[in-house]
């Protein structure tokens, strides 16, 4: 039986204190005082009790009880449709006296943050212990708490059971929950509110209303004329570069980080192959200058010199030779370039040069793949363009043609993940003439793939197009 107080109480709330006792719901007396007490009942048998004082919210179940759902001997009979699950037994009453039959509440709430394996968690034994008949179960409708801690639970529940099969509400302003919305708006908005449940989002499967509306790709010009409408610098991208060693890939990257830092954007490098003092930093120089490496000793550098050393963000091992310098901590240097100093591009020269942790019994392919989509992941997160130079294997037979993303070291997927795709060649390396191929640009990008003969310019450090190529 309910005392007087907490039928009150009850009713203040919205709820029917005659559904309450048929439901098993009454008052219990202890030394402490009097306590609202909701029973557990699993196949007819009581398992547990959960007892509330109204006067100050204090909760407390049966010592060493196990964990079962409220109202669960509803299951059996929901067997091919629909099960509300909700975060507390009054929401559970909201929803029966508004007809819905099949209501079930977890036992202890909502976790403060979403469960890493709830699964195995002691707070979602009672999974386990109505596994059959959950299983027979059509839908799952989560009518969690509309805060933080209710998404959680929802989210466990929905990896427990099977996201598919799962629905949630969205809950009209200001309330987020089902009795605050019975006593804001009514029974009939509860019925809306729980008819009209939309399918649990699923990781990976969207409807088209899910995405944004994109604008134009926004790109920025690499500054080297004859490829300029061929390919872009582009945020959220990968671009891959390749070419055999010591025929100017990097005279090509500092072209392009130089003309990015002096126009644009910081850049952050990743340096694992040039010095950068003197190399490194007088090709930047020479680049943001547009004068050559005789000339330099004549300028003053002064004012470029302060671009660089603000714009400028370097990743080495330089400083420790016996550092390792692995993909996980580079991207976690890139982060902090990005979060911190402002970078909107990140280059890694060259690949070949980090240390590469592959996994236990991980191919070097599935390594290369694993590897990429992190790059790729990071670029995305943070929109920066980022930039790879990556080396060819060594040509079979002799043969040195222009090596394509296929012919990079290790895996097709530098080919197949890469947005851009850049080879710098040159067939001689006694002539000053240079093949720039652009062998892929993904489809919705900017740029249009081609091969370009050019020449570079050692007096002002510049490329220009190789005139009656």
């Amino acid at each position: 039986m309910i005392h007087e107080k907490h039928q009150e109480w009850l009713t203040a709330r919205g709820l029917d204190p005659v559904l309450a006792e048929k439901l098993g719901i009454a008052t219990t007396r202890d030394g402490s005082g009097f306590w609202l007490t909701v029973p557990y009942v699993h196949r007819g048998e009581t398992v547990n009790h959960k007892y509330r004082q109204t006067g100050e919210k204090r909760h407390r179940m049966d010592p060493d009880a196990p964990l079962s759902l409220w109202n669960a001997d509803c299951l059996p009979e929901a067997k091919g449709g629909t099960v509300i699950i909700v975060e507390g037994e009054w929401d559970g009453l909201v929803a029966m006296q508004c007809g819905f039959r099949f209501v079930v509440s977890v036992p202890n709430g909502a976790p403060a943050s979403q469960t890493a394996e709830p699964e195995t968690a002691k707070r979602y034994e009672w999974v386990w212990r109505h596994l059959r008949e959950l299983d027979e179960v059509a839908t799952f409708i989560l009518a969690t708490d509309g805060d933080q801690p209710g998404a959680n639970l929802a989210a466990d529940i929905a990896c427990l059971v099977g996201a598919d099969r799962c629905r949630f509400i969205d809950y009209p302003f200001p309330t987020k929950d089902l009795n605050e919305v019975l006593l804001e708006y009514g029974q009939e908005r509860v019925c809306q509110v729980l008819n009209e449940a939309k399918p649990y989002p699923i990781r990976g499967l969207y409807s088209l209303s899910d995405f944004p509306e994109r604008g134009e790709v926004r790109s920025y010009s690499i500054g080297i004329e004859p490829i300029d409408d061929h390919i872009r610098i582009v945020p959220g991208t990968l671009t891959v570069v390749t070419g055999y060693a010591n025929m100017g890939k990097s005279t090509f990257m500092n072209a392009v980080i130089g003309h990015a830092v002096a126009n644009y954007f910081p850049v952050c490098v990743g340096s694992f192959e040039t010095d950068v003092k003197p190399i490194l930093r007088d090709g930047l120089r020479m680049a943001i200058i547009g004068c050559g490496k005789h000339e330099l000793a004549k300028w003053d550098t002064t004012d470029v010199d302060e671009m660089l050393e603000g714009r400028v963000r370097i990743i080495t091992q330089s400083v420790d030779e016996d550092a390792e310098m692995a993909l996980e901590d580079i991207l976690d240097y890139a982060r902090i370039a990005v979060v911190r100093d402002g970078c909107k591009m990140v280059v890694l020269d060259p690949w070949n040069e980090i240390e590469h942790k592959r996994r236990r019994d991980e191919s070097e392919t599935d390594y290369i793949s694993r590897a990429l989509r992190a790059i790729k992941r990071f670029a995305k997160q943070y929109d920066v363009a980022f930039w790879l130079v990556a080396h060819p294997s060594k040509p079979q037979g002799g043969s040195k043609g222009p090596p394509g993303l296929y012919e990079i070291s290790g895996s097709a997927n530098w080919a197949n993940k890469a947005d851009y795709g850049l080879t710098y060649h040159r067939p001689r390396f006694d002539v000053n003439e240079a093949k720039i191929i652009i062998n892929k640009v993904r489809m919705g990008l900017p740029g249009k793939r081609g091969e370009i003969p050019v020449t570079f310019d050692f007096r002002n450090s510049r490329f220009r197009a190789l005139e009656n190529a």
